[in-house]
């Protein structure tokens, strides 16, 4: 894709002092990559697909170092771009949840997916959300990794304590009106428990901004889920 098309479709967004989100609309549905700014640092939240990550470092961030990268999980729209930000900086540490690591491996398909996914990168590369480079580097952004399996079972969101933002990848979904809907039924693995973990996550956080990645940002997250019918009427 030309980067006049990318500059048709993508969309920067200061969601909270810390926290920049440039989402990309593809027409079917946005997909969104996240910037997390620290003391001058930054950190990425999600690489988008193909070549979006690219675009959006030259485009809207020339001149700042990315210090290390976090994955909600392992689906193509979310780890798109990791192949060429290894191939720019082959040290750069990104970091997954290792419940995601047997799909990126190829070792076997996502839940009710049939065919294996298809990663461009070495998986064997990613280091694992739960070490003790991950945890130093999570402080260093002023995050908190929250796993929140259902959607996938590695799905992980991160919650910034001084903003009061989740980033939360895949947890769900809002329409183009803003209103919030469920996680796409196609790519989730278990829609029961993503959305019990959905309601589990915003009870614990009724103040936070929810920032998802197909969709934009809502505020009273909890209750809008609450109150929505499709969640009312979910399958008990």
């Amino acid at each position: 894709m030309n980067d006049w098309i990318y500059r048709l479709i993508s969309k920067k967004k200061e969601i909270s002092r810390h926290i920049t989100k440039v989402e990309f609309d593809i027409g079917l549905f946005i997909v969104s990559i996240w910037l997390v700014e620290k003391d001058g640092h930054f950190f990425m939240i999600d690489t988008g697909m193909k070549k979006m990550v690219t675009y959006l470092l030259k485009m809207y961030f020339p001149d700042i170092e990315i210090e290390g990268v976090f994955l909600t999980h392992g689906h193509s729209d979310h780890v798109g771009g990791v192949a060429r930000l290894l191939e720019l900086h082959p040290r750069m540490p990104i970091y997954i949840d290792n419940r995601e690591l047997p799909y990126l491996l190829k070792e076997k398909p996502y839940p009710r997916r049939k065919n294996l996914e298809k990663v461009k990168f070495d998986a064997g590369l990613l280091r694992n959300l739960q070490d003790e480079g991950a945890q130093e580097t999570l402080a260093r952004a002023g995050l908190t990794p929250l796993w929140t399996p259902g959607h996938s079972p590695g799905h992980t969101c991160y919650f910034h304590e001084e903003d009061k933002v989740l980033i939360a990848g895949d947890l769900l979904t809002t329409n183009r009106r803003g209103a919030l809907r469920p996680p796409m039924t196609t790519y989730t693995a278990d829609m029961s428990e993503a959305l019990t973990t959905a309601q589990n996550l915003l009870q614990a956080y009724p103040q936070a901004l929810l920032s998802v990645c197909h969709g934009g940002e809502v505020r009273n997250a909890l209750d809008e889920l609450e109150k929505a019918d499709w969640y009312k009427n979910k399958e008990t």
